[in-house]
């Protein structure tokens, strides 16, 4: 062994010196970094049979927020409000996915008058959800 990383015969003692020099700290580099991948890896073993057991607590999944989309109602006479179609739309959505807190935004009013005079509005919300801490 000691050959190999040792001075070389018939190679000039300064191509020696340098052999040395780089090789032995590039082993011993090497060897640390060969160590630390093990522990690593037997970290991991270790803390997965720690969580089949049921010592360590497994993290909880983070859900990737839903993406809801916009309500649109029916056309209707006047007297109506957003709350009236977009709270029932999201109190449904808070049902479906109570980890995630729903807000709903107004999203413009389609008004229309037919040729009477007669308006017409049909209300479009927009939802978001953002995860419960």
């Amino acid at each position: 062994m000691s050959d190999i990383i040792g001075p070389q015969k018939g190679f000039p003692s300064s191509v020696n010196k340098v052999l040395v020099w780089i090789a032995i700290p590039t082993v011993l580099l090497m060897a640390v970094l060969g160590f630390f991948g093990a522990l690593g890896q037997a970290g991991a073993m270790i803390h997965s049979a720690c969580q089949n057991v049921g010592l360590c607590s497994i993290p909880k999944p983070v859900r990737e927020a839903p993406k809801l989309p916009n309500f649109t109602s029916s056309r209707v006479d006047g007297g109506h409000g957003y709350t009236e179609f977009c709270e029932p739309q999201a109190q449904s959505y808070r049902e479906q996915y109570p980890d995630f807190t729903i807000t709903w935004h107004e999203a413009g009013d389609g008004r229309d008058k037919d040729w009477r005079g007669h308006a017409t509005y049909q209300y479009t919300c927009t939802f978001s959800a953002v995860p419960k801490r």
